[in-house]
């Protein structure tokens, strides 16, 4: 199983870096995540009762994107972040405290342009990819994303996003299960 995923993140990295770029537009964002497990598929379940479970401990969110074609772009992401000890995360309370690792590669498509014809200071974006993640034990994923970048400048922008992440083993983990990872960034283009 390491070796499939091991083949399956270099096969990402190489297409990453070879695919096609009309434009040559890079996009690095570094910012902070919250990853939250409610035990669900549904983000907003009882937000407001649950909010002890959203973690926040070493919460980094980093990714380098690169556009593709007019609207699809290919992004690798590394997030960290952590859950307390005695603190509910989906199906136990952890004896001690857990750090959460995840890397994900994703294919957006940015469709503020159908919506939206002259405006640049603002991007929307939908998207879908896989990842592996590590609470406990090592997990992949499907994922399913939703996001906007405000440009405060030619250059600099504000994400703000959300990701979905699907476990494929979730009947066979305790932690390391279906959850949301929501993230704000700065975004810069290079």
């Amino acid at each position: 199983m390491k070796k499939v995923i091991v083949l399956l993140f270099m096969s990402m990295m190489g297409f990453l870096v070879n695919a096609q770029n009309p434009g040559n537009d890079w996009l690095l964002s570094v910012g902070v995540n919250t990853t939250v497990t409610f035990g669900t598929r549904n983000p907003f379940e009882d937000l407001s009762d649950n909010l002890d479970r959203f973690a926040f401990r070493h919460p980094l969110a980093v990714g380098i994107e690169r556009r593709w074609t007019e609207h699809l772009y290919i992004e690798q992401d590394f997030t960290l972040n952590g859950f307390k000890e005695n603190k509910f995360i989906d199906n136990g309370i952890p004896s001690r405290d857990l750090t959460y690792f995840s890397t994900n590669t994703t294919l957006k498509y940015y469709f503020d342009d159908h919506l939206f014809r002259n405006t640049d200071w603002l991007n929307l974006y939908a998207g879908a990819g896989v990842g592996i993640f590590n609470i406990h034990e090592l997990n992949t994923s499907i994922n399913i994303v939703l996001g906007t970048i405000v440009w405060v400048s030619d250059t600099v922008g504000i994400r703000l996003g959300t990701m979905g992440k699907f476990a494929l083993n979730h009947g066979e983990r305790k932690y390391d299960n279906n959850h949301y990872q929501f993230i704000l960034q700065g975004v810069f283009k290079l």
